[in-house]
């Protein structure tokens, strides 16, 4: 009689941790983008709300700084918990297309503002930054690869438009408010809108 060899058992194969206990992240480079965008509408405010009265002006400073102060807290916060995982993408999102386009822009708004003052046109200055900012986020969402970027993009873009629309209205009085505060707290809540966990990128 053949006797059969004892065959050691195997152990089963580990099985993925349940989709409940995984913590969503913010996306990749939402921290960068979220810092950007933020800062970005800070000063929106501060510039552009200096036609406010002293009450209504301090209001929307508290809002902003606060607001601004959440995105510092969130990103950083983010930012330590992918502490030790891969940053490839990331420092690729750094590479020379990101300064190439930080370049044209700092090129589009100073000489922009500057071109039109000298024109006798410098209530179009608010309103070409706002241009210019929100278009340079259509380019940084293809570079982090930030669909969300676009989104925001062709709001302040929009907002940036309204603004000379509004001189030809004419309502230059109205241009600091579509052009500059109205993106400025549009930039920040796209901070913070842009560190909300998510799942998959989208």
């Amino acid at each position: 009689m053949t006797q059969i060899p004892d065959v050691p058992p195997t152990d089963p194969p580990a099985s993925p941790p349940p989709a409940d206990t995984v913590r969503p992240q913010p996306a990749r480079g939402a921290e960068i983008g979220a810092l950007i965008g933020g800062a970005f509408g800070l000063v929106f405010l501060v510039v552009n709300s200096t036609g406010f009265s002293t009450v209504g002006r301090i209001m929307v400073l508290v809002v902003g700084i606060l607001a601004f102060a959440a995105i510092l807290f969130l990103a950083f916060r983010s930012h330590g918990r992918r502490r030790g995982s891969p940053q490839a993408g990331t420092a690729k999102a750094f590479g020379t297309s990101f300064w190439i386009i930080v370049a044209v822009e700092a090129l589009a708004l100073f000489g922009g503002t500057k071109l039109l003052a000298g024109l006798g046109y410098p209530e179009f200055g608010v309103a070409w930054v706002s241009v210019v900012v929100g278009t340079h986020f259509f380019a940084l969402g293809h570079v982090f690869g930030l669909r969300r970027f676009h989104l925001l993009a062709g709001v302040v873009t929009l907002c940036g438009i309204a603004g000379f629309i509004a001189f030809f209205i004419p309502a230059p009085a109205f241009i600091p408010v579509l052009a500059g505060v109205i993106p400025g707290f549009v930039l920040l809540a796209f901070g913070l809108w842009a560190l909300a966990p998510v799942d998959a990128q989208g």
